[in-house]
């Protein structure tokens, strides 16, 4: 716990230069899934040369360690840090929902520190996002992750304990945060969706607990403008999820995701094996 606070604690020069010694060891020194990166980057872009995937490759290294230490950073950044580097886009309609009393899901990607995203919209539209996380096996990160997502009157919920919450916290006004892009378990109900040139699974439980509540749902696009500074876009996926034909949700879903890479390949976390259970 001390040296996830003494992290949070640096100034972001300090904090970006140990990303770019951290990014430099993972990639040239501990080769921390250099193959699984490059085959990944590959085989959604058949079209790029060598030295472009190369460039992404490295690119992709330095934006997944400046990602986690910003996440770090989430645990002490102050609110007027926060207000500077993120800009909020859209959101109005999301803020009007809360207000007239529904619930809202937003999803979005793993492309940025989305902790960031979550202190912003609170600090401009005064409503709370409740995180839904992965319980991570290392019990004292865990529990710092935990507090660090607590802040601004959040609940951070695990995934496994969502359909529950739901239920139980039915009158509770709220945006409740996913990320559902990466690999689905084998045992996992999914389809197959064409993402980034083959064919993907894409879990479909998330699907399945927004279309029971019906709560308004949208994807939350998060570009990074500068080195520590990002852009949400809120882009409404549907008002009324259960009127949605079957695996609609999840599709428009998928393609929101997509595109959101194509604009900057290097966001994503490319070292994740999201395709080990697709046959080549």
């Amino acid at each position: 716990m001390f040296i996830y606070r003494s992290i949070s604690k640096l100034p972001f020069k300090a904090l970006y230069f140990l990303s770019a010694l951290s990014s430099f060891t993972l990639f040239h020194i501990v080769r921390y899934r250099r193959k699984i990166s490059y085959e990944n980057i590959r085989r959604s872009f058949p079209e790029k040369t060598e030295q472009q995937i190369e460039y992404i490759q490295k690119s992709a290294y330095r934006h997944l360690t400046d990602t986690l230490l910003e996440i770090i950073k989430a645990n002490t950044i102050s609110d007027s840090e926060i207000a500077s580097r993120v800009a909020l886009v859209n959101f109005g309609e999301i803020q009007h929902l809360v207000q007239s009393g529904k619930s809202v899901f937003m999803l979005t990607a793993h492309t940025a520190p989305v902790e960031w995203v979550s202190f912003a919209a609170h600090l401009k539209y005064n409503f709370v996002i409740d995180p839904v996380y992965k319980p991570i096996h290392s019990k004292k990160l865990d529990k710092f992750i935990f507090s660090m997502r607590s802040r601004h009157q959040s609940t951070p919920v695990p995934y496994k304990k969502l359909a529950k919450d739901v239920v139980l916290r039915k009158s509770a006004k709220r945006s409740i945060a996913m990320l559902a892009d990466l690999e689905p378990r084998s045992r996992d109900q999914s389809i197959n969706i064409d993402f980034l040139t083959q064919s993907t699974r894409f879990f479909l439980g998330s699907e399945k607990i927004i279309k029971s509540t019906g709560y308004p749902t949208f994807f939350i696009a998060i570009e990074k403008t500068t080195r520590g500074h990002y852009q949400a876009s809120a882009i409404r996926l549907s008002l009324n999820p259960k009127n949605l034909e079957p695996n609609l949700l999840t599709e428009k879903y998928a393609n929101c995701v997509e595109e959101l890479i194509l604009k900057n390949p290097a966001s994503w976390l490319w070292t994740h094996k999201r395709w080990k259970h697709t046959s080549t």
